[in-house]
């Protein structure tokens, strides 16, 4: 589900932090966090912070951090760099009589001779603090809009499943109708076969393999395990908990039983009903990729 937060505030008297917040479709959740060097430590946090707050999607957070106090500075000089540079210029000086004097200013040119850090301290207790804080916030608008969204799947697969319940009651009944076509067609084609290949078959035994053919492609069993998976798909729409990964599951086994009785399907009614209830399964298994 897609979606976006952002916040900003202050962590103490040393940082200001603006931290923005994304989401995309993502059959699991998959967090990326983007912050300075100097604050790694606390990523860790971070991404706790969104396992807790989201199960599915693509989250990216970004942390920006300004220093509202100069920091301490260490300065080193590269003292190899000297001993190795110094004494070869000056020989070089003294050759085309240049003098031997070096002011300051001719040695901060060479590269690298004076090195200057920032000496970046441990963030403390209530840094960390105050960042979850703001975290959360950014968090907290981003899951307004999924859940924004989230109404809007939940009206469109709730739609789907009523047409697919409507779809079922229209396949059942019809099922006589689809049974006695199927058995005039078995017995007629298994005539055809028999007078094709000049063999006289008892008629108890024709009736009796028919009626077994018959019953194989019943779809009463797939309609009853149809019935009971939209059931759960309700269920789960309407509860409050994420119900993502198992709306999934329920469509991938909706589908499976579409495509058994497709499988099965001799009648025109039967396979028009079936292009039907397949065509509203996939929708929804579409839609539900995108559902916490």
């Amino acid at each position: 589900m897609t979606g976006f937060g952002r916040a900003a505030g202050a962590l103490s008297s040393r940082y200001f932090v603006a931290v923005t917040a994304k989401s995309v479709n993502h059959r699991f959740l998959e967090t990326s966090v983007r912050i300075p060097e100097y604050l790694w430590e606390a990523e860790a946090m971070v991404r706790a912070i969104a396992s807790d707050t989201f199960a599915r999607g693509k989250v990216d957070i970004s942390i920006r951090v300004q220093r509202t106090a100069q920091p301490d500075y260490n300065v080193r000089i590269n003292t190899q760099i000297a001993n190795t540079v110094v004494p070869q210029l000056r020989a070089i000086a003294e050759e085309l009589g240049l003098g031997a004097t070096f002011s300051g200013g001719d040695l901060l040119r060479i590269p690298d001779l004076l090195q200057v850090e920032a000496i970046d301290t441990e963030i403390t207790d209530d840094e960390r603090e105050a960042l979850a804080t703001i975290v959360r916030s950014a968090l907290a608008q981003m899951a307004g809009m999924r859940d924004h969204e989230g109404e809007s799947l939940r009206t469109d697969i709730t739609t789907r499943l009523q047409t697919i319940r409507e779809l079922q009651n229209r396949l059942a009944s019809h099922r006589d109708e689809i049974r006695g076509e199927l058995l005039a067609s078995y017995q007629q084609r298994v005539q055809e076969i028999a007078k094709a290949a000049g063999i006289e078959i008892n008629q108890d035994r024709i009736a009796q393999e028919v009626v077994i053919m018959v019953e194989k492609g019943d779809v009463a069993e797939e309609l009853t395990r149809l019935a009971h998976h939209v059931d759960q798909a309700e269920k789960a729409v309407s509860g409050t908990d994420a119900a993502g990964k198992k709306l999934d599951f329920l469509s991938q086994e909706m589908l499976r039983e579409v495509n058994t009785m497709g499988s099965k399907s001799r009648s025109a009614a039967l396979r028009t009903l079936v292009v039907e209830l397949k065509t509203e399964v996939e929708r929804i298994r579409e839609q539900v990729q995108n559902v916490e």
